[in-house]
């Protein structure tokens, strides 16, 4: 079943989908044709992000075709990475006086991005504007997986107007001790075609050193205090970015100098804030992963942007994409 949600008023759909584990809440605008679905029963995961520039209609997320390749998603395509993104080594972290073991789930003995990948969110509220329509999906963790004995609850707005698309996160401890919490998006993105001829552009950043592992090595190097340009032909790419603890909003952008137009995700930056991005091509030459993260890989072990969160305590952030003509 699809719930498809328009600009003007609520319409429904229906899909049928082989156990419904991949049924999708779509936002749609009739008017433009754009779109964005999300799998509920999945994590949230955002499966699609269509756009319009120009009168033309983008498909911006690379994202598996086929339901089992869908339920699977070993590449994490879209997926929130919630309570931590990147890996945390031999899956052990010490917090609260207390040493956790986590489920490995790679094979080099890490536990990656989290566990909230086929979390089921309930939705719980939905808006529509004139010029704009928003979901906003709930879920709770009650304790009780492996290593991590915290509770906490999560609520994702996702937002879509024309040319663009915005999630808030907002994660709530509901437990009785303090917590440790990270959150970011795992999207790939592409325009069509390869990545080779695409650029991507960097606000101001450093870099966080990274062993072959990618986990941070303590090291950054000197800030760069302008905006930088990748070309992503024959790239090889797997970064650490950080923005520094200035609250502020940053953007990246994916320049398509061929269709003449840039994908620009921007995110909320700084201190308790998605301060951290992750630049990954994947060997595929497709699409490239721009991934806004509140912590560095690793961070319930080098605290490197770890949040935590009191008793009653909150974290809110949030980031989006805009599609945009190339104006030079």
């Amino acid at each position: 079943m699809a719930e498809s949600i328009s600009l003007k008023k609520p319409t429904r759909t229906l899909a049928a989908t082989r156990k419904n584990k991949a049924r999708s809440v779509r936002l749609v605008n009739f008017e433009t044709g754009e779109y964005v679905s999300i799998l509920p029963k999945l994590g949230a995961t955002v499966r699609e992000l269509v756009l319009r520039c120009d009168k033309r209609l983008f498909s911006l997320l690379e994202f598996p075709l086929f339901y089992d390749e869908t339920v699977e998603n070993k590449h994490f395509a879209g997926v929130k990475l919630i309570p931590f993104p990147g890996r945390i080594t031999n899956a052990t972290y010490r917090f609260g006086g207390k040493t956790h073991k986590l489920r490995v789930n790679s094979s080099d003995n890490f536990a990656i991005h989290g566990f909230f990948t086929d979390k089921v969110f309930r939705l719980v509220e939905t808006t529509v504007k004139d010029r704009s329509a928003s979901v906003t999906l709930e879920a709770r963790h009650k304790g009780n997986v492996k290593g991590y004995p915290y509770k906490f609850s999560v609520r994702l707005t996702y937002a879509l107007k024309s040319g663009s698309f915005t999630c808030t996160t907002e994660i709530r401890n509901i437990d009785s001790k303090p917590i440790p919490i990270g959150d970011g998006w795992h999207p790939y993105f592409r325009t069509s075609g390869s990545v080779k001829r695409l650029l991507l552009s960097i606000p101001a950043h450093s870099v966080v050193e990274v062993t072959p592992s990618k986990v941070p090595t303590g090291e950054v190097r000197k800030p760069i205090s302008k905006r930088s340009t990748i070309p992503l032909s024959n790239k090889t790419l797997d970064s650490v970015f950080d923005f520094g603890r200035k609250r502020q909003r940053v953007t990246t952008k994916l320049i398509d100098r061929k269709l003449k137009v840039e994908i620009q995700l921007w995110q909320d930056s700084g201190v308790g804030q998605y301060r951290y991005l992750i630049l990954y091509r994947p060997v595929s030459g497709t699409s490239v992963a721009i991934e806004p993260w509140t912590c560095a890989p690793n961070a319930f072990n080098n605290n490197m942007g770890l949040t935590v969160l009191k008793p009653g305590g909150k974290f809110k952030a949030s980031y989006g994409v805009i599609l945009k003509r190339l104006r030079n």
